[in-house]
């Protein structure tokens, strides 16, 4: 025909009919291209593609209309029948205008090509593979319902999964590293196509026939067969060896978590050395099982490319992903019906459709041409001639393995290259801080657009810290709200491990713009109180400040100054300032030394020598006078000198260093002896004086001794009274400048209330009473006596006497008669003493006419020789007597004299301490 008759014959409708090609295309009118020549290519597991250059009498086809339409392209089978191959146009071109006639170009391919077009950034957690793809695939709409799943094992869950790339990267990576491929169903109406993914090769579709013959009879003619076919055998590797580490269950060096799989057997000799060994990256897997899994998909696809075979011929109906047995073949023939079923892996096709055109065309750019005429030259194909005479071109390539080796796709779509993203730390709804027992945290990246913000918004993810270890190290866990920095460990999307915390408009630093503080600073838990810790490293003005609001709880270091915030403010001094508005506690079990001494920074801890060297002095000082009083006949000191010198001694003790086990920094063994303290005492000392000061009491208690030593004066001085109260004795001693004892106001009274008073001087004695009188008066006796001569006075009389002269002078001498006086004495207290018999007496009716002895002066007489003397009170109560044991015991009330007696025998009638004796 020629082009007028060509172009007729287009717009007439026929001129597709029973041709090798033809095609139909939805968005155009029937028959507005042609097909002229195709060139297609398909690969398990893979997309498949289809070039196709066409002509059309319509040279003003708009390209855009073609875009992401639907198309499909009918093969003519050898039986007449077509089979269609479906997909959706990606690339149009017009090619040029040969006369009447325009040319074409379309390229299609499966809906799996529009994956290409569309990037994500999205996660998935605790969600199989095969969900995971099912999301991606139902974003698009012409992938929807059209594909399916045939899996021998169900996959299992990953934690977390992240998608940072094409849809097209991130599937086929998926599926890859699963060991999942894809194989594409067309339906018969030519108007849909269908992928099934699958793990394993007997799920593949059978050529219908399900034989291939080979024939060398065929060659150049048309035949439905192989007219070549070839193996290949290339090496591989031998070993697959993994590593990984799992975090939650660290392995050890000595039993690390790993695989080691070898490659079948049967492939020839491989050398031994022909090992992969993989570090595959934090814990791919959790458990052998699964790590042999992963590795197992490795060393398929290695013996999957190890043997291949390569057919070429007419063979019409075969596609990639497909089974067929070849039959035929002398070799093969000889094998078993396994060993001649094959799998297609890669399929390419070669056709020159049997239109009425003329061999002359003009060449255009892209245009098949070139390529078809590479494939003729070849002359391994099949002609195919229509009714009309004209005549077609048909070549096939087929790569395939057989199907009793697995099939595992190349793992060629690598996971994105990470680089370091911020991300806001996230948690439930009201929380401030969420972890877990690793310190871990949720955080929602600023890319992320599929969650609002809650504990969902990611895996846990570690968070490192600037100081860890096991038993030591620091604690900061990022908090709701703050931004971070995360890495990836590994450089693996899907284990993003938090490295640093970052400030924001939000989250502003505490110390900023100066550059000179630095520290660490909490945040109270939904309050606003705060712990910190700060250093100042202003010139000359280094300072380090401890600080808790709770109870304003500090500790300041040197140069101290007020701070509030970021503002450094006024001067408050220098060395250290410990203090709080709570209570405040300083232990030291072994020991506490407490000195204004000055020490260089590498004297020794207990560094005494000052105060002990004191010590030793008061223990001297002790001792001096201690000897001096017990020469003039006073109480010595020698349970001070003793409780003293146990003292100094306590703080002489010594220790050693350890001397071995453990590491040393700068190579010192730190095993020199250092003075210590033998007993947990606690010593006080300064150069240059200590004072205490209270406004209100102050208190000192011992349970034995208490030692007050001065080297000079010691002086007491109080704004109301001294009062001292002692158990058993007190002494007081003068060595040289005597001892005064004065009362400005008030009386002076000295008592010995048991026992005797001496009163000695070696020179002058003298009582004087400035504006009153003086009165001797005794319950018994008064004797004065002096070189001889006394006055002796009792009751019996009065009786002088002299070795010399009695001399008495008086203006006048009167001897009434007899007469008799009593001073009134002191009452002594009853000693309160707790013996095990007392006794009280109850004289409110002692006297018959009912009268109370309120307030009348009492003497009570224990025995022969005890007398306690006592008021009465208001009721006509005595106070309570102890005894050691029974006693008689008398009462006398004196009521103008000691005329009212009362006896009773003191026994333990009363010892229950309740009983009053009338």
């Amino acid at each position: 025909m020629n082009m007028n008759e060509v172009a007729q014959a287009i717009r007439g409708g026929l001129i597709q009919q029973d041709r090798l090609l033809k095609t139909s295309i939805p968005a155009l009118p029937e028959n507005a291209l042609v097909p002229r020549r195709a060139v297609t290519c398909s690969e398990l597991g893979r997309d498949y593609s289809v070039t196709l250059d066409m002509v059309s009498t319509a040279g003003d086809i708009e390209l855009k209309t073609l875009i992401a339409q639907p198309m499909t392209l009918w093969i003519q089978q050898a039986n007449k029948s077509y089979r269609p191959l479906n997909g959706y146009i990606h690339t149009a071109r017009r090619l040029g205008a040969d006369g009447s006639l325009s040319s074409y170009q379309l390229t299609f391919a499966s809906w799996m090509h529009f994956l290409r077009f569309r990037s994500d950034m999205r996660y998935w957690q605790d969600k199989s593979v095969d969900t995971i793809i099912t999301d991606v695939f139902n974003a698009h709409p012409q992938a929807q319902g059209q594909f399916e799943f045939a899996l021998l094992k169900p996959l299992p869950p990953r934690s977390y999964c992240r998608q940072s790339e094409t849809d097209w990267n991130f599937v086929h990576r998926l599926l890859e590293e699963e060991g999942l491929f894809g194989f594409w169903r067309q339906d018969q109406d030519g108007k849909s196509h269908r992928l099934v993914v699958t793990d394993d090769v007997y799920s593949l579709d059978e050529m219908s026939p399900n034989s291939v013959g080979f024939s060398r009879s065929g060659t150049g003619g048309e035949t439905d067969a192989f007219t070549q076919w070839a193996g290949s055998r290339t090496l591989q590797s031998a070993v697959h060896t993994t590593r990984t580490f799992d975090y939650k269950a660290p392995s050890s060096f000595a039993n690390p978590k790993g695989t080691t799989l070898p490659t079948m057997s049967g492939q020839g000799s491989l050398p031994e050395q022909a090992e992969v060994y993989e570090y595959t990256g934090a814990y791919t897997y959790l458990d052998r099982n699964r790590g042999e899994h992963l590795s197992k998909m490795h060393l398929e696809e290695w013996e999957s490319r190890a043997k291949r075979f390569f057919g070429v011929g007419g063979v019409r109906g075969i596609d990639a992903g497909c089974r067929f047995v070849l039959t035929g073949h002398p070799e093969h023939d000889r094998d078993s019906a396994a060993q001649r079923e094959f799998a297609a892996i890669k399929v390419h096709r070669y056709i020159e459709n049997n239109l009425p055109l003329s061999s002359h065309e003009s060449s255009f750019p892209y245009s098949l041409q070139g390529e078809l005429a590479q494939a003729k030259l070849a002359q391994e194909g099949a002609v195919v001639a229509h009714a009309d005479g004209s005549v077609g071109f048909y070549r096939v390539e087929v790569e395939a393995q057989r199907v009793t080796v697995p099939y595992r796709s190349p793992f060629e779509h690598k996971k994105p290259a990470m680089e370091l993203e911020t991300a806001i730390v996230v948690g439930p709804q009201g929380e401030e801080v969420y972890t877990d027992a690793l310190n871990r945290v949720k955080v929602m990246f600023i890319w992320d657009r599929q969650n609002s913000g809650d504990a969902s918004a990611s895996c846990w993810v570690r968070v490192a810290q600037s100081d860890t270890g096991g038993g030591y190290g620091s604690v900061h866990v990022p908090r709701v709200g703050e931004e971070v920095l995360v890495g990836y460990v590994g450089g693996d999307c899907d284990r993003p491990i938090v490295l640093h915390r970052v400030y924001n408009g939000n989250v502003q630093p505490q110390w900023h713009s100066n550059g000179i503080l630095s520290g660490y600073r909490s945040k109270e838990y939904s309050g606003a109180g705060y712990n910190e810790m700060v250093l100042d490293d202003a010139t000359g003005q280094n300072r380090a400040r401890l600080f808790s609001s709770n109870g304003n709880s500090l500790l300041h270091l040197g140069y101290l100054i007020d701070q509030s915030g970021n503002a450094r403010g006024s001067y408050l001094g220098s060395g250290f300032d410990l203090k709080t508005d709570a209570y405040g506690a300083v232990r030291a079990a072994r020991g506490l030394y407490v000195t204004t001494h000055a020490k260089e920074a590498n004297s020794q801890q207990l560094d005494v020598r000052e105060a002990q060297q004191q010590l030793v002095g008061a223990e001297s000082t002790i001792e001096a006078m201690s000897r001096v009083s017990l020469a003039h006949q006073a109480e010595g000191l020698a349970e001070a000198h003793e409780s003293l010198k146990a003292f100094t001694d306590a703080t002489q003790g010594s220790a050693q260093g350890v001397q071995s086990g453990g590491r040393t920094a700068g190579g010192g063994a730190g095993n020199a002896n250092a003075n210590v303290f033998r007993t947990p005492v606690m010593l006080l000392a300064s150069p240059s004086g200590v004072a205490l000061s209270t406004q209100q009491s102050v208190h000192v208690t011992s349970d034995q001794q208490t030692n007050l030593v001065s080297g000079q004066g010691m002086f007491i001085a109080s704004g109301k009274s001294l009062v001292a109260s002692v158990a058993e004795k007190i002494s007081l001693f003068v060595q040289n400048a005597g001892m005064k004892l004065f009362a400005a106001k008030g009386k002076v009274e000295i008592q010995a209330q048991g026992d005797q008073m001496a009163l000695a001087a070696l020179k002058d004695l003298t009582i004087t009473s400035t504006d009153g009188k003086v009165v001797i008066s005794a319950a018994k006796e008064v004797w004065i006596g002096a070189g001889g001569s006394y006055i002796q006075i009792n009751g019996d009389g009065i009786v002088n006497g002299s070795p010399g002269t009695i001399l008495e002078r008086a203006a006048s001498w009167d001897v009434p008669g007899p007469d008799s006086a009593r001073m009134p004495l002191p009452p002594m207290p009853i000693p309160q003493s707790a013996g095990p018999y007392s006794l009280r007496f109850d004289l409110s009716g002692a006297l018959a006419d009912g009268e109370i002895l309120g307030n009348a002066p009492y003497m009570i007489k224990v025995g022969e020789d005890s007398h306690y003397y006592g008021t009465l009170d208001e009721d006509g109560m005595t106070g309570r007597i102890f005894t050691e044991s029974e006693e008689t015991v008398q009462v006398s009330v004196r009521n103008g004299d000691w005329t009212h007696h009362l006896d009773t025998v003191h026994d333990d009638l009363f010892s229950s301490g309740d009983g009053v004796q009338e």
